[in-house]
């Protein structure tokens, strides 16, 4: 079942992306020719569920709204660069204490 619900969800993506439409025959097709026999109530369940929404845009990243700026790489690449300070010494580590595990690990 799970392979079949895959399929259908590329199968309309593929069709959303073709700008062709969204129809349980052409779900089949598409299902058909890759190889996964599809039942036509799932491929039926698929259409109502997106009919009339725009795929694509369910699908994207981000949504549209609240998403971060893309990195701009150009005004990263102008700015001078720090010269790297001088690492530290690193301090001695403090000696562990023994603890008692009432003889869990005995």
């Amino acid at each position: 079942m799970a392979n079949q619900a895959t399929a259908v969800a590329y199968a309309a993506l593929l069709l959303a992306g073709s700008k062709t439409p969204f129809t349980v025959e052409n779900v089949e097709k598409l299902t058909k020719k890759a190889g996964v026999n599809v039942s036509s109530q799932l491929a039926t369940q698929f259409v109502k569920a997106f009919e009339g929404k725009d795929i694509i845009s369910l699908l994207s990243v981000g949504g549209g709204q609240g998403s971060a700026p893309a990195a701009q790489p150009a005004q990263a690449a102008a700015k001078p660069t720090e010269a790297p300070k001088a690492a530290e010494k690193p301090k001695d580590p403090e000696p562990e204490e023994d603890v008692d595990m009432g003889g869990l690990f005995d």
